[in-house]
């Protein structure tokens, strides 16, 4: 549990247990015990609240426990904790507050007495344990619905600045289709028509979508490439090797190009020691690898500023589908390996949150 939220999940239950003891188990036992001895009537009153309020403060913590994902997991293991609580309170202070003034468990067998005191543990469970499951659900799903209102709000903010900066790409894609139309150089014409591939990506509708197909992400990198390979003069080798099924799955957009990105951003690479990027689908993932050859004096700039790129794709893939990235750094290769998606990975996603 967040420090910050700690305080907001147990004071209900603190309320609770306060009038569950005072208000319901006194005045059961205040007929009969308090003429015979207040203060024991006190004391053990005081020591069941303090057991009922650990009780909950266990519940709490086990239903925030990530290693225990199912239902069932965390109903056991709260009975458990809460019949070692009974058990533990009652021999630790015992001697300062009888609660079984009539006949007190030390008169019975071991185990009686454990039987007893499990009893108490199990009914503790069975009264805290549906508030607390029914109280921090509700939470959940109020700071989840905060959570997608705030990013509604960051994806309009994004937009605008998208339409801000579409202007630059369009006026520079009209031109580019006028440059080509009137240019005979092969090459020319070639590069014209790349970059003219990369900038109409740039601007369709399709990259504000969530997730794009792998296979229209491919076509945008290939032509990212090229222009780059044009640039580095035979410096970047790059090699492609995608499964026509893995093409039908789906990416968040400019996933594959900010991987590339990265890997020559961070790398060196000359004619006789040539990057060398391998991009390839593996087992529900886009993998890309390349040969790990750090720039000179920049390896601890890198391992700083390598991570915003990454981080960008690692947050965009929680917030959609919950999934993470895979990074491997070795000696001699670097490895980034994306999750493929379908739509059902996104929408089942988003229901959970809702729910």
């Amino acid at each position: 549990m967040k420090d910050g939220s700690v305080r907001e999940l147990i004071k209900p239950g603190f309320i609770f247990c306060f009038i569950l003891i005072y208000a319901y188990v006194l005045p059961l036992r205040l007929p009969h015990e308090w003429q015979q001895d207040p203060i024991n009537l006190l004391a053990s009153q005081f020591f069941l609240l303090l057991m009922c309020c650990s009780g909950w403060v266990a519940i709490l913590y086990i239903l925030h426990e990530p290693s225990l994902p199912q239902s069932w997991q965390k109903i056991s293991a709260s009975i458990v904790a809460c019949v070692l609580i009974s058990i533990g309170f009652h021999y630790a202070f015992h001697s300062f507050g009888e609660l079984y003034t009539a006949k007190p468990l030390e008169q019975y067998s071991l185990s009686w007495a454990l039987l007893r005191l499990s009893i108490r543990g199990l009914m503790i469970v069975s009264l805290l344990f549906p508030f607390a499951f029914f109280y921090v659900k509700r939470r959940e799903v109020m700071l989840s619905r905060v959570h997608i209102e705030k990013v509604k709000n960051e994806q309009l903010a994004d937009q605008l600045l998208l339409l801000q900066q579409q202007m630059t790409p369009h006026f520079l894609y009209h031109s580019l289709h006028v440059l080509d139309s009137g240019n005979t150089d092969d090459w020319t014409k070639r590069y014209i028509a790349e970059l003219n591939k990369v900038v109409s990506y740039q601007i369709s509708e399709g990259v504000e979508e969530s997730l794009i197909l792998l296979e229209d992400e491919l076509q945008f990198v290939e032509s990212y490439i090229y222009i780059l390979q044009e640039r580095f003069e035979g410096s970047l080798q790059v090699s492609f090797n995608v499964s026509s099924q893995a093409k039908q799955a789906k990416v968040p957009p400019y996933t594959l190009q900010t991987l590339v990105e990265n890997a020559i951003k961070h790398n060196s690479m000359s004619t006789s020691k040539p990057l060398s990027i391998e991009i390839f689908d593996e087992q529900q993932y886009i993998v890309v690898r390349n040969n790990h050859q750090p720039k000179v004096n920049f390896e601890d700039h890198a391992q700083t500023a390598s991570g915003i790129g990454l981080k960008n794709i690692q947050e965009r893939y929680q917030l959609l589908a919950n999934q993470s990235i895979i990074v491997i750094q070795q000696e001699n290769e670097f490895i980034a390996k994306a999750p493929l998606l379908i739509d059902i990975d996104y929408l089942e996603y988003r229901d959970t949150r809702l729910c």
